[in-house]
């Protein structure tokens, strides 16, 4: 039989293996692959993204707000309650406070600094602070978090409540750190009532509907489970067409930006979040987490969402030019966080492994007097580590 498989093998096309092998990357890296197809067609051929971004009811591009309509629907009907009610426990209190703490209260506070950055056009500067805003990743955090045998459960909780408690700060968050007029960017139009009214039936209300209708609906609940990674590329398909809209718009503008400005805006990404990441971990040392939990903290609480970035953007800039300038520091980050993201999960992966074997063996280890005690008096001079103590075996 085994010979019988072999043969088989043996017999699939080169090209089979070749297309199964490139298809398996896809999927696992979608969101990236799909980001750079984004960014490749707006920056060769901006005219049909451009004119998909054009339609528009009071302020509101219709495509872009069908698209993160999209997004959160799918987040709230793949949303299982078990993990939410996990994230929740006594256990994970502290992490997850910390969490939230972290992503919508500290982590935007560099958009003080960021905005002043010396950067032409100053939209770019602008485009970085307001990614400094945002809360964290929609999917990709997630994934890396998963990546790294961390805390799931609670990189699910932080990904959707900061995103929905997002309609309340960020438009706070704006008016505090964005500049208009002198010193900033002239077309941006920052009032609080309506970004809020905005983000809150864009975010809330579709997350709200697809997790309603995954608790009052079993057929909904069971296709969401059956097609989870279907739901998730076609999430993720969404988020890149947010992009690609976004970028299409100020193409010309972008490609006449010269080599050393945009190293700069990569530079300006690749420090912030390298920032973020020391910050975050040196406070999970400090709370002394268990290993997983603050492998979760560390990796959320570092990243920022640019589909979430973009879409305030829409909201806030009337001109699609600036929109397109202020996207360009928001995927960058965002593609930093990813490269830089999975090597760091990796190696997080290694020493959430190494802790949890060394804490089986130590169980292991207060265990085995208990599986076969030895004779009294063959026992004389023979110790165990119990407790962090030295114990004569065979003491009372």
């Amino acid at each position: 039989m085994g010979a019988g498989n072999k043969e088989n093998a043996e017999r699939i096309p080169e090209w089979k293996r070749v297309l199964g092998l490139l298809s398996g990357f896809v999927v696992t890296n979608y969101l990236v692959v799909a980001f750079v197809v984004a960014f490749t067609i707006a920056m060769a051929w901006p005219l049909p993204g451009a004119k998909v971004l054009e339609p528009q009811v009071v302020g509101v591009h219709i495509i872009t707000f069908i698209n993160i309509c999209i997004v959160f629907f799918i987040s709230g009907l793949t949303l299982r309650t078990d993990e939410l009610k996990t994230a929740l426990t006594r256990r994970n209190a502290l992490g997850t406070t910390w969490g939230f703490i972290s992503i919508v209260g500290v982590t935007p506070l560099l958009a003080f600094a960021v905005r002043d950055l010396p950067f032409t056009p100053p939209e770019y500067a602008t485009g970085l602070a307001l990614f400094c805003i945002v809360p964290t990743t929609l999917g990709v955090g997630v994934s890396l978090v998963t990546s790294a045998k961390g805390n799931v459960a609670l990189a699910i909780l932080l990904t959707v409540a900061s995103n929905v408690l997002g309609v309340v700060v960020i438009p706070g968050w704006l008016q505090a750190t964005l500049r208009v007029g002198k010193g900033g960017v002239e077309d941006l139009r920052i009032n609080f009532v309506d970004i809020f009214v905005k983000l809150l039936l864009s975010f809330f209300v579709p997350t709200a509907i697809g997790k309603g209708l995954r608790e009052l609906s079993p057929p909904a609940r069971r296709f969401a489970q059956a097609h989870k990674q279907a739901l998730g590329i076609i999430s993720n398909t969404n988020l890149a067409l947010l992009i690609w809209q976004t970028l299409s718009s100020a193409q010309e503008i972008i490609v006449n930006t010269s080599f050393g400005t945009m190293l700069c805006v990569i530079v300006g990404t690749f420090l912030v979040h390298i920032l973020y990441l020391v910050f975050n971990t040196l406070v999970v040392l400090l709370l002394r987490l268990p290993v997983s939990e603050a492998a979760s903290i560390v990796i959320m609480a570092s990243q920022k969402s640019a589909p979430v970035a973009v879409t305030v953007i829409t909201y806030i800039a009337s001109n699609t030019q600036t929109q397109g300038l202020l996207a360009v520091p928001c995927v960058t980050g965002q593609l930093v966080q990813i490269f830089v993201g999975q090597p760091l999960a990796n190696y997080l992966a290694g020493r959430i492994l190494r802790a949890r074997q060394e804490q089986e063996a130590q169980l292991a280890l207060k265990e085995e007097p208990q599986a076969g005690e030895a004779p009294t008096g063959a026992s004389d001079g023979l110790v165990v580590l119990e407790g962090g103590k030295d114990v004569e075996a065979g003491a009372k």
